[in-house]
């Protein structure tokens, strides 16, 4: 026999478990309202400075205003209020109450990690407008209130913008003043290693102007202390070429002694060194520098020279190498006539030595040579007939009518395209109103030429050359060559060959 339970009884349960969650609800409920309750009363509420403060933070400033202005006039000695009001004030383009509020907050004595900020977006305010004045003023004032270094690194960088003003207006005696206090109080390192370069290019400016009124002394004492500050190639070529105008050989070699070994593909000052040596007679340097520009640039007139320091001191062996390798760029008479010369003083110098066997064997290498002069006789035109002589006098219409004093052609590391300049000098005694020039790229390895440019110098709607007068002149040319290639360029005037220069590689 079953029973079943009542109605009742039945709903009891789901009616206890009704119950138990209602009760657990409200246990939430109030845990919440009470948690709630207490965050309202233990919450930190935002002053109105700080409401202000953040207004400013957020652009801002104009609503902040009001609020910071109060707050000044209901509590005058909070030293807090003030830097906030000069960031409004500043913000909203009321410059002469930001400096009333600044100088208050500086009157009050802040922490100055508190006011470096302020001063500094004051700093350059000023310094944007141009008045540096005005930016000194503002630091002269901080440092009769704060004896510390808090603000140098803000002074240093005002003073290096104003030294970097002074020189791009062509003030180089107050550019130097400011580069220096700039950097008796630069602690960042990039302001400290930006001073020297721009304090050190001043010099040289000051030296060029020294030089322009031919006070060579007062130049080379300004470039000395370019080199106290940042010893830069630049400075020691300028050096250099005042040292060797007065006749001060050594310190000037010593000044392009030290650019060549900085900057080993500087060839311009490798010549100059050579022309020094070769000038004093100290034969066995000269040898050792034209070695060492003959590895980069290959030039006929390089190893000539060569050729010719190796026999003053008697090194027939290193004459020959040099003169072989002219030959090997550009075969010719004179060339081949040299070499035969050499051989045989060197074949002499071996017979008195008691040395037959090697003398032989140079005496037999210099008549391979002079077969060689044999099948080029009269064939060969030297380029010394053609080149064109500034100290002549009476200038031939027939001859060109300009001289090459210097020239450099390089090719740039990775590119296929050579580069060039030359300076050209008028020899005519008279203005030259039409004159063009022509660039031929030369492959020396293959024997072909590898693309030309005309140079323009002169035209009847330009500019004439004077008398006397110089002329730079930049090309390029456009074309693919082998980096492994010899290259070089050859000046043309009229289809007249005038000279020819190796393309470096860099």
């Amino acid at each position: 026999m079953s029973t079943q339970a009542s109605p009742a009884e039945t709903k009891d349960p789901v009616t206890k478990r009704g119950i138990n969650v209602w009760k657990i609800i409200v246990i939430i409920a109030l845990v919440l309202a009470v948690a709630g309750l207490a965050f309202e009363l233990t919450r930190h509420k935002e002053t109105d400075l700080e409401k202000a403060a953040r207004l400013i933070q957020q652009g801002k400033a104009a609503m902040a205003i009001p609020m910071l202005e109060k707050l000044s006039r209901e509590e005058p000695d909070d030293a807090n209020v003030f830097p906030w009001l000069a960031q409004g004030y500043l913000a909203t383009e009321r410059y002469a109450e930001g400096r009333t509020a600044l100088d208050t907050a500086l009157r009050l004595k802040l922490p100055p990690q508190k006011l470096a900020p302020v001063i500094q977006q004051f700093a350059d305010y000023y310094q944007r407008r141009g008045d540096f004045d005005e930016a000194e003023k503002l630091y002269q004032s901080v440092t009769r209130v704060y004896t510390g270094h808090d603000f140098d690194p803000g002074k240093a960088r005002m003073y290096l913008v104003w030294g970097e003003s002074n020189i791009l207006n062509n003030q180089l005696q107050e550019a130097v003043q400011h580069l220096q206090l700039a950097q008796s109080l630069a602690s960042e390192e990039t302001v400290k290693k930006t001073i020297p370069h721009k304090l050190s290019d001043c010099y040289r400016r000051l030296a060029a102007m020294a030089e322009a009124n031919h006070d060579d002394q007062e130049a080379i004492k300004l470039l000395e202390k370019s080199l106290s500050v940042c010893d830069e190639p630049l400075t020691r070529v300028q050096l250099a070429l005042i040292y060797a105008r007065n006749g001060q050989t050594e310190k000037a070699i010593e000044n392009y002694e030290s650019v060549s070994s900085e900057d080993p593909n500087n060839l311009e000052v490798r010549h100059r060194l050579i022309e020094l040596l070769m000038a004093k007679h100290d034969y066995n340097k000269a040898q050792i520098a034209l070695s060492d520009l003959t590895d980069k640039e290959k030039s006929v007139d390089d190893y000539e020279l060569l050729a010719d320091v190796n026999l003053k001191i008697h090194n027939y062996a290193g004459a020959v190498r040099a003169l072989e390798e002219a030959s090997s760029l550009r075969p010719s008479v004179p060339l081949l006539e040299k070499l035969k010369a050499t051989l045989l003083l060197w074949s002499d110098q071996l017979n008195s030595e008691k040395k037959y066997q090697e003398a032989t064997s140079v005496k037999g290498h210099a008549d391979r040579v002079d077969e060689q002069l044999a099948t080029m006789k009269g064939t060969d035109v030297t380029s010394e007939d053609l080149n064109p002589d500034a100290d002549q006098q009476g200038w031939d219409p027939n001859k060109p009518p300009i001289a090459i004093v210097f020239s450099r052609n390089w090719l740039a590391k990775d590119s296929l395209t050579p580069e060039g300049k030359i300076k050209i000098k008028n020899i005519t005694g008279a203005p030259i109103s039409d004159l063009t020039l022509t660039a031929v790229f030369f492959d020396n390895t293959t024997r072909k030429r590898n693309g030309s440019v005309a140079l323009p110098v002169a035209s009847p709607s330009s500019a004439p050359i004077e008398a006397d007068g110089e002329r730079w002149l930049y090309f390029s040319c456009p074309q693919t060559v082998k980096i492994d290639h010899l290259l070089a360029v050859k000046i043309m005037w009229q289809g007249t060959f005038l000279k020819e220069f190796p393309v470096s590689k860099r």
